[in-house]
């Protein structure tokens, strides 16, 4: 992608990009991007009429992740954490090239493995047997390669090089592994050796587009068949995925071909056409939600991607669904938002300037990142603005929740891994 938004963005934001510390929390933030030790601080998440807090939570432990280089101006980390509850390790990538285990209690580096290319992806951990270690990791990098990690030995077991970034998350079934790149290509290997099965592609977009790319989400054969029996027959399930041109594209997984295509750009085109975001596939519903980024969000047909409808919003990214149903996603020109099922507007929430990430969604409250405010917090149910949590330098990748632990990890863009532990 030739041209980005961010650039744009991060002009016309100017001094309001500088936002001060953050609201509702005790004690001296600052320290925190100095040490990797523990730190006894308390972030109160309050709503806005009331001083009874809904939960506390408090950073467990802070690393670093990411060499300090006071001299980029506007510095951006992508990366995410894989949990291994296994072994008790995190793993965590860097835009340093460097892909960190740390002991999951406090951070402490058990071993770290420098690859060619910034990570700006999360891990993805290959399963096994409940109760077993997972046996490889898999990493995508800047520099094009996809690389599995023995987690054993802790060295590359195979790579396979592509031509574009790799920022978002595999999929692996049935001993297959697929994922997408900034060429707008999506790739499917054999996850042990990374033979390559197939591969499908279309145009490359070479002018303005806005960055990021869309990831890849698989729909088995099992949950097809009550809604769309003829979708896929033979497969052993579908594949969904966006393009910087605006379509959207069911695979069958075995074949790499286009089972139905549409498009979500707008009739008379222009600059920014991308359907960026993963597809949320809402089986309930027999729909694929996706986003445009002129267009709005779009709900698909599941068995042949005919519109059902539409909500019309600038430059929304991925959809996430929510406890009760509800369709939440974030917009960096508009907002957080939450829809019904249906597409009807339950309430939005305008934020500062900045880019947003794919929400998280924990219980009764919702969780984004933002480029300038760090990590921010709003009420599921009425979208009310709750908390921030800030280092000084914003954040730009994904949170990540760890349900099992009832822990949140967040990696601020001067690479600071914070652990944040919740309690009732």
């Amino acid at each position: 992608m030739n041209v980005v938004l961010r650039a744009g963005l991060r002009r016309w934001v100017g001094s309001l990009a500088r936002i001060t510390a953050a609201l509702m929390v005790v004690g001296p933030w600052a320290a925190l991007g100095l040490s990797c030790a523990h730190q006894e601080r308390i972030v109160l998440i309050h709503p806005p009429e009331g001083n009874a807090a809904r939960r506390s939570i408090e950073v467990e432990f802070t690393r670093q992740i990411t060499v300090r280089d006071n001299f980029v101006r506007w510095p951006e980390e992508f990366a995410a954490v894989a949990v291994d509850h296994v072994r008790e390790v995190l793993y965590v990538g860097s835009r340093d090239g460097t892909v960190f285990a740390l002991e999951e209690r406090t951070g402490a580096v058990v071993w770290e493995l420098v690859l060619e290319g910034p990570i700006s992806s999360k891990p993805e951990l290959i399963t096994t047997p409940e109760g077993q270690a997972p046996s490889a990791m898999l990493v995508g990098t800047d520099n094009g390669e996809f690389v599995s990690i023995d987690l054993a030995t802790h060295a590359p077991s195979w790579r396979y090089r592509t031509d574009g970034t790799i920022r978002r998350a595999p999929i692996v079934f049935e001993g297959v592994v697929f994922f997408a790149n900034s060429r707008d290509q999506i790739f499917a290997l054999d996850v042990r050796t990374g033979e390559w099965r197939w591969q499908y592609e279309q145009e490359f977009q070479s002018g303005f587009t806005v960055q990021g790319r869309s990831g890849v989400t698989f729909v088995p054969a099992a949950s097809l068949a009550p809604l769309a029996p003829e979708l896929g027959q033979g497969e052993p399930g579908v594949l969904l995925t966006g393009f910087d041109n605006g379509k959207v594209v069911a695979l069958g997984a075995s074949s790499g071909e286009a089972l139905w295509m549409s498009s979500v750009a707008p009739a008379e085109g222009g600059d920014f056409i991308d359907c960026d975001s993963t597809p949320l596939v809402d089986l309930p519903h027999g729909a694929v939600v996706v986003a445009g980024q002129s267009t709005g969000v779009h709900a698909l047909s599941l068995g042949d991607g005919s519109m059902q409808w539409k909500f019309p919003v600038r430059g929304a990214g991925t959809v996430v669904m929510g406890g009760s149903g509800e369709l939440v996603f974030a917009s960096s020109l508009e907002g957080v938002f939450a829809l019904s099922a249906d597409g009807n507007l339950r309430w939005q929430t305008q934020v500062d300037p900045g880019v947003l990430s794919t929400p998280v969604i924990v219980g009764d409250t919702i969780y984004t990142t933002h480029s300038e405010r760090g990590l921010l917090a709003f009420d599921r149910e009425t979208g009310a603005y709750l908390a921030q949590l800030d280092l000084g330098s914003g954040m730009s990748s994904v949170p990540v929740y760890d349900p099992l632990g009832d822990r949140f990890y967040a990696i601020s863009n001067r690479g600071v891994l914070l652990a944040l532990g919740f309690s009732p």
